[in-house]
């Protein structure tokens, strides 16, 4: 309504001038004739306050003047002034009901611009309020999980504590409670039977208590990765060097890896991977069978293998195999918690690689790890 430019309002002022100028020269007696021109210099002194508009509106003023000092057809000149002058009263009134009208929209203008402002900064205040709670709302339920986890996981280990821990502790005080019945030295064969016992018993309860403990700081979140430089020839041969001793009679691991290989990564958390690895490969494959591993670096990740020649994992276990305390159906008679792979997985995660198996029921099972190799320094 008032958002006329400058060559607007010099149209309109030129036309109701002109217009009424035509008028008044027709009817000089008729008053609201020049109630036009009377406009156009409000509206060209008033409302547009420019140049070319005053300059429009003092030309005006003075077509009127002219215009007054006509003669009138109506002789009575008191009569003509009266009706001019509240002829003139009502176009002022009229144009200062608009000035008025447009001063309180501009008003409304500036007051609905700020309401704008204010309502545009409560709502991005309540935006980032709501972001902040649902911030909090999804640490809150990631705490309630990892608490409904760890709660999960303190109940499974006393349940399995009550069944793993128990045969093996059986077996170490069964085995002690007969090697005192063989005294001589012909009964040294059976003392060491037992003797035997007495530790894979031992070396069993130091699996399930790592197991649990590793599980235990990840989920607590003290473990990370720290880089090193590693020579993956050296790390694998002290790696064979730990886990040969617990390898089944007549079972050969055979690492293939270039001597001169060189990684940057968590020596730590590699040597936890492969360990698990390498005796899971052990445990569940007969005897007198091959156990593969090696290592490569392609494309800057390093690539690892571990393939055993055991009794596979069903088809329909594979899913599950990275759950924490699964196990597959089919190794019932082999003692675990369950743990392995997922603390691999977990270990693995953190090295930000990837683990995936392979394997076919009563022909092995073959673990495939990547991770970067980062920059050697």
């Amino acid at each position: 309504m008032f958002h006329f430019g400058q060559r607007q309002t010099l149209v309109i002022s030129i036309f109701i001038m002109l217009v009424t100028a035509c008028l008044l020269v027709w009817r000089p007696d008729y008053n609201f004739f020049d109630g036009g021109l009377i406009t156009a210099i409000l509206l060209t002194i008033f409302i547009k306050k420019d140049t070319p508009t005053r300059i429009m509106g003092i030309a005006c003023t003075i077509l009127v003047v002219v215009i007054a000092c006509l003669p009138h057809r109506n002789p009575k000149l008191a009569e003509v002034f009266i009706e001019h002058f509240f002829s003139l009263i009502l176009v002022i009134s009229s144009t200062l009901l608009v000035l008025f009208l447009k001063s309180l929209y501009r008003t409304m203008q500036e007051l609905n611009q700020a309401l704008e402002k204010e309502v545009e900064k409560r709502t991005a205040n309540l935006e980032l309020a709501l972001s902040h709670l649902a911030s909090s709302q999804a640490e809150l339920k990631d705490a309630l999980e990892k608490e409904k986890e760890l709660s999960e996981i303190k109940s499974r280990f006393v349940s399995m504590a009550s069944h793993e821990f128990r045969t093996p502790l059986s077996a170490i005080l069964s085995s002690a409670a007969l090697i005192g019945k063989y005294p001589t030295s012909d009964d040294q064969p059976r003392r060491e039977k037992h003797v035997q016992k007495i530790r894979d018993s031992v070396i069993h309860l130091n699996e399930l208590l790592e197991d649990f403990l590793s599980l235990g700081r990840i989920e607590e979140g003290k473990i990370h990765a720290h880089p090193e430089n590693i020579s993956l020839y050296n790390f694998a041969l002290e790696t064979v060097e730990e886990v040969q001793g617990l390898l089944k009679p007549g079972q050969h691991l055979h690492p293939d890896v270039q001597p001169d290989l060189q990684v940057r990564s968590d020596k730590r958390l590699l040597k936890h991977i492969f360990v698990n690895l390498l005796t899971n490969a052990s445990k569940f494959s007969p005897a007198e069978t091959s156990i593969g591993w090696k290592l490569w670096e392609e494309n800057g990740y390093i690539h690892a293998i571990v393939a055993d020649q055991g009794m596979g994992i069903p088809e329909e276990d594979k899913t599950y195999l990275f759950s924490s305390f699964f196990r597959a159906r089919n190794v019932t008679n082999i003692q675990g918690t369950g743990l392995g792979l997922h603390i691999v997985k977990r270990y693995v995660d953190m090295l930000h690689g990837n683990i995936s198996v392979e394997s076919e029921l009563g022909k092995g099972t073959t673990i495939l790890i990547n991770f970067p190799n980062l920059q050697v320094q």
